[in-house]
């Protein structure tokens, strides 16, 4: 059953008010925007090579685009002028090929005021079912999605669902949690080849982190990952641990190698199938300055130049967990020198923010002037407790002496 119908029967006016609640309980109708979807949409958009990825909550008047390019203006849209007032009414992704070659579409202000052609939509719904939006692609020209395609976008759509129902109060087995019932914050702050510092901060949403960090030194080899599985507490936490530990294990493989070999051992974990994670994992070379790394979905990794220049450390893998079984790894490669940073936080930490990439540039600009990783964290910490952060906070940094 859809959370969306046409306006007419009372059982059908019913199904939009259940449709309108749910909207309501997630409050993210007119917020701002915030990075946990717009790497969703960015990474989308680039993937697909379209003009717009976006995702929209939708109740039944208006479209809400929650997230957009950056170029764009999408904001309020009418149902009835959009592809979104079909996608939600569907089962899995609507797909349209010219919009206006398709009767349903071709009058609709989208296609023939805004020019848009073609239309991929995967419908968004809570844990009981309730639709509350969509994850979309639109361009200007015609297309159609292939196989591969559309499975891959079915994935991405699975991750936007997963951060809307992140934040829903009526989800089964939410429980709010009071800043009492926190666990304390850790730190590990320690040297490592005598000319790498690494430094760790953890403050948990509730009594047990879904965010991992680990690091170790094998021979001129470090090893850093940093994971951050969705949702919160016991279940999430235990497997985070796993995967960092089964990543650390493969401290002698480089990063795409321990990734595979760790995909294949998590596909026969059942919560692999419930769930997903992010994943940053670097293998740094301290006689060369080389770092090599895979970025699973995570984008929130920034190598601070001690020049003053800045790089953010990110690739187009899908987070572990939703990527196709036959999906290449995409890796990176840097090298940091005398005075460099990295820095790699969870997407918890940006919320101490504004929520957004540009977080991550505010960080970065904090982290430079502190003159310690600790006293960093000292003004992370002090954010958080002054901030609406509802998510697990995680942070690492690598220092280059």
């Amino acid at each position: 059953m859809t959370g969306y119908a046409w306006r007419g029967s009372p059982l059908m006016t019913q199904q939009l008010d259940v449709n309108d609640d749910a909207v309501t309980r997630l409050g993210l109708m007119d917020t701002a925007p915030e990075e946990r979807f717009d790497r969703i949409t960015r990474l989308a958009r680039e993937m697909f090579d379209v003009d717009y990825a976006v995702v929209n909550v939708v109740n039944s008047e208006t479209v809400f685009t929650k997230s957009q390019p950056a170029e764009s203006d999408f904001r309020h849209t009418p149902i009835e002028d959009s592809f979104c007032g079909e996608a939600v009414k569907q089962p899995a992704v609507l797909e349209v090929r010219d919009g206006r070659a398709d009767p349903r579409f071709a009058d609709r202000a989208i296609v023939a005021e805004h020019g848009i052609r073609f239309y991929a939509g995967f419908p968004i719904h809570t844990d009981a079912g309730e639709t509350v939006g969509t994850l979309c692609l639109l361009d200007t020209a015609p297309r159609d999605l292939s196989d591969a395609d559309r499975d891959a976008f079915e994935r991405f759509g699975l991750w936007a669902q997963a951060e809307m129902r992140m934040g829903d109060p009526g989800a089964s087995g939410a429980v709010p949690v009071p800043a009492a019932s926190s666990a304390p914050a850790k730190r590990d702050d320690r040297l490592a080849a005598g000319e790498v510092r690494l430094a760790a901060l953890a403050i948990p949403y509730g009594q047990v982190s879904g965010d991992r960090s680990s690091w170790q030194q094998v021979g001129d080899r470090i090893i850093v990952t940093l994971a951050d599985v969705m949702g919160k507490g016991e279940e999430a936490g235990g497997f985070a641990e796993e995967l960092i530990g089964a990543l650390q294990q493969r401290a002698h493989l480089d990063p795409v190698e321990a990734m595979l070999s760790v995909e294949d051992y998590a596909r026969h974990d059942k919560r692999y199938r419930e769930t997903f994670a992010t994943l940053f994992h670097a293998v740094i070379e301290t006689r060369s300055g080389r770092v090599a790394y895979v970025d699973a979905g995570h984008g929130l990794t920034l190598l601070l130049r001690a020049d003053g220049t800045s790089e953010r450390l990110t690739s187009r893998n899908l987070p572990l967990g939703l990527r196709p079984s036959d999906a290449e790894w995409e890796a990176g490669e840097t090298v940091v020198g005398h005075g460099d940073l990295i820095v790699s936080v969870s997407d918890g930490a940006l919320d101490a923010y504004d929520s957004t990439l540009d977080s991550l540039r505010l960080i970065g600009e904090d982290l430079r002037r502190a003159t310690e990783p600790d006293a960093f964290f000292d003004e992370l910490s002090i954010r958080v407790s002054e901030h609406v952060v509802d998510d697990d906070v995680t942070a690492v940094v690598v220092s280059v002496r």
